[in-house]
């Protein structure tokens, strides 16, 4: 017989033993969280009980009377009285630690569905890893209720022993379709990402309602955000003691069909309850924004006596929120709290706090804030920064100056600009440093302007003309117009605009354009056509003073003008990527060009307007007019091209850095009169011009018939080799 210790074992003696039996008793354990039930405490409570919270980077236990003003909405939230709430706050007001504080609640106290939609998946991913994750690690009661297991603990969802099943989540038509939640949390809700009132198959808050429908009475939805839809009537007054501005989205969209309720606080001088808010501070306005910051008192509307921020914790802790009564029968509204039985009859429970009532903020922080939006927009025009203190600081909706009857561009107001600037079409005013031009393109023709820029931001148009013959070398050119949409060779026509010159008002030197910008949108081919034409003048050596620009009329853009390549519409595969587009947020530049063409006195960004445009060119500046949601062209107007002119002309301005030009002492040389500048020419003395010779003609002896515009005269001669009024 064989070596028995070499024969194979069979497969049984092959496996390791089986564990043995758990202990039911450790089953059970895990199982009875699930069956405990709810407990019997309000939201901060269960906040203050197991959460703990990062305060100047060390976790302490939660504290509800470091922000009193979240007491009731988050313990309200637990509320089946109520189906739904929405808290419009600013920021560092608590409203994130809000939904945190709700999210804990429903892990410890009383188990169930919960999701919480961020703006994006990767801000959903941010804030689990900088906010959730972190509060759950130390927080030992929420942790030691954190799930094992695969899919336990991820960026996007979280189990917990008890049966709550916390998902991170963003807006998209199937999430907000598809979820079915108890409590449904979304953050931000002002933001462009939450699609502006519309997502899918309709606005997200209807949608959200419908997915906790199915737990009735329990089911919450949950909103906060600042506010950051435009006011839509600039003519609105208040009806009620806590109403709103009308807005088209967002939580302020909402707030009117809630409660309504608004945080008032005692005042310390009289004891007065009112409702602290930015218009109420008193500070010199006319000071430095930091000084003016430091100055800064609350008034209180019934004795107009003033207090400082040193008191805002004081009233903060003793306020309360008061919400709006339904009207009694005399149509008066009164102001009542939430357990009030004449509180107003809606499902809707709706919170507005201002900034000047923030725990984590400071009132000369916001007025500092302020004031020195007010300077940059009145500098510049632009509004973003003073739209971003009045929404996320004060927790206002923004009223858009630009948008107001006050800030229209009037012809008459242009025709009195007009009148006092004297020089003559194709001349370059004194003051002027540098030239843009721009060209618009059209079916049959381009439209060109010519601007000048000078100290301060301060311009000019300077020449004005269509291109309507092609050159000679294109094909069948003898007797048609310029089709740019259609034939590539048509755009030659374009070439000499970089090397063309403007004289200086009364000066030896002429101005070549630093840059050319050509819209690239049209009929047919025109973009295909532009692309050709742009590698041809970088082939030449002439591309980085050439762009081709692209309009965005999408509003809360956060950067005016960008160098991007173009790509498909979806957004895969890039077209040309060898070519940087400038993109222009167009809504905010032309906020910035209405400001210029309004201002009458010498200032920053004052654009002047010449004598010698035509009326036809002045009206196309009013073409168009400022609306809540962007510019939107007049009733009735055809041409725009003066507005669309300047719009490309600020985009130039902005892309070539000339905002920061220390005028003391330039350091870019085309910014200067001078050798150094590659784009000014020195004009050799000359004899005068022939009468009704171009006074630019010594300038122009190469340029091509298309390009020579004689000036309109207004006075001007040639005296000692310089043009003189």
């Amino acid at each position: 017989m064989g070596d028995l210790s070499r024969a194979p074992r069979s497969f049984l003696d092959r496996q390791e033993p089986l564990p043995p039996y758990t202990d039911p008793r450790s089953a059970l354990k895990q199982a009875l969280p699930t069956l405990r039930p709810a407990e019997r405490i309000s939201v901060t409570r269960s906040a203050e009980k197991y959460m703990r919270v990062n305060v100047s980077g060390q976790w302490q236990p939660f504290r509800a009377d470091v922000a009193p003003y979240m007491t009731e909405p988050s313990d309200m939230s637990a509320s089946r009285r109520f189906r739904a709430m929405v808290f419009a706050g600013p920021a560092q007001s608590g409203k994130t630690q809000m939904l945190q504080t709700i999210m804990a609640h429903a892990v410890m106290s009383d188990p169930g569905r919960v999701a919480l939609f961020q703006m994006t998946r990767d801000a959903a991913a941010l804030m689990e890893r900088e906010k959730i994750a972190p509060m759950i690690l130390n927080s030992p009661a929420i942790r030691a209720r954190q799930a094992q297991g695969r899919g336990a603990d991820t960026i996007f969802q979280k189990l917990f022993t008890g049966g709550t099943h916390l998902t991170l989540d963003w807006p998209t038509p199937e999430k907000l379709a598809s979820t079915t939640v108890r409590m449904l949390m979304a953050t931000d809700f002002d933001r462009p990402a939450w699609g502006n009132g519309s997502i899918g198959d309709g606005d997200p808050y209807t949608q959200m309602r419908a997915r906790t429908r199915t737990f009735l009475s329990r089911g919450m939805v949950v909103i906060e955000s600042s506010p950051g839809a435009p006011i839509s009537d600039e003519n609105w007054r208040p009806s009620t003691p806590n109403d709103c501005p009308p807005v088209r989205y967002g939580v302020l969209s909402l707030y009117p069909g809630g409660t309504k309720g608004r945080w008032y606080v005692p005042c310390p001088e009289c004891g007065s309850f009112f409702d602290m808010t930015f218009s109420k501070l008193v500070y010199p306005a006319s000071a430095d924004p930091t000084e003016a910051g430091e100055a800064a008192r609350m008034r209180c509307p019934h004795c107009r006596e003033t207090f400082g921020h040193e008191l805002k914790r004081e009233v903060n802790a003793l306020g309360r929120w008061l919400h709006e009564s339904a009207p009694d029968e005399n149509g008066r509204v009164a102001l009542v709290g939430i357990e009030d039985p004449r509180l107003r009859r809606t499902d809707l429970l709706s919170y507005w706090l201002d900034g000047t009532n923030a725990a984590f903020s400071t009132w000369a922080e916001l007025v500092a804030a302020y004031q020195t939006g007010l300077n940059h927009f009145e500098a510049t025009g632009d509004e973003e920064q003073l739209r971003g203190t009045v929404t996320t600081g004060q927790a206002q909706p923004y009223r858009m100056r630009s948008a107001s009857t006050e800030m229209e561009i009037t012809l008459d107001g242009l025709r009195d600009k007009a009148a006092t600037c004297l020089t003559p079409k194709g001349v370059v005013p004194a003051w002027g440093r540098y030239l843009t031009v721009q060209v618009d393109v059209q079916g049959t023709y381009f439209s060109v302007g010519v601007t000048a820029w000078g100290p301060g931001g301060r311009h000019q148009p300077v020449d004005r003309f269509d291109l309507i013959t092609p050159p000679e070398s294109a094909p069948a050119a003898e007797g048609r117009t310029l089709r740019p949409g259609e034939i590539p060779e048509d755009w030659a026509v374009l070439e000499e605009l970089s090397s063309r010159v403007w004289p200086v008002e009364d000066s030896d030197w002429g101005l070549k354009a630093v840059s050319v910008a050509i819209d690239m949108h049209g009929p047919g081919s025109t973009t295909d056509n532009a692309y050709r034409f742009y590698r041809g003048r970088r082939k030449a050596g002439e591309g980085h003073r050439w762009y081709l620009t692209r309009g965005d009329g999408r509003l809360d853009l956060p950067d005016r003008v960008w160098l991007k390549a173009p790509e498909r519409a979806s957004g895969k595969r890039k077209v040309a990527a060898d070519i940087k587009i400038l993109n222009m947020a167009t809504n905010r530049l032309k906020d910035a060009v209405a400001v210029s063409l309004r201002l009458t006195e010498d200032g920053e960004n004052i654009c002047q307007i010449p004598r010698w445009m035509e009326e036809k060119h002045l009206i196309e500046f009013t073409a168009e007019r400022r609306g809540p949601r962007g510019w939107d062209k007049r009733p009735g107007m055809v041409r725009n091209e003066s507005f669309d002119h300047l719009v490309q002309a600020r985009a130039q301005h902005i892309i070539l850095g000339a905002e920061k030009i220390n005028w003391a002492a330039p350091a870019r040389p085309w910014a200067m009169l001078s050798e150094a500048n590659d784009y000014a020419v020195l004009r050799a003395e000359e004899a005068s011009p022939p009468a009704g010779a171009s006074a630019a003609a010594p300038l122009l002896a190469e340029a091509p018939q298309a390009l020579r515009a004689a000036p309109a005269g207004h006075g001007f001669i040639q005296r000692r080799g310089k043009w003189r009024r």
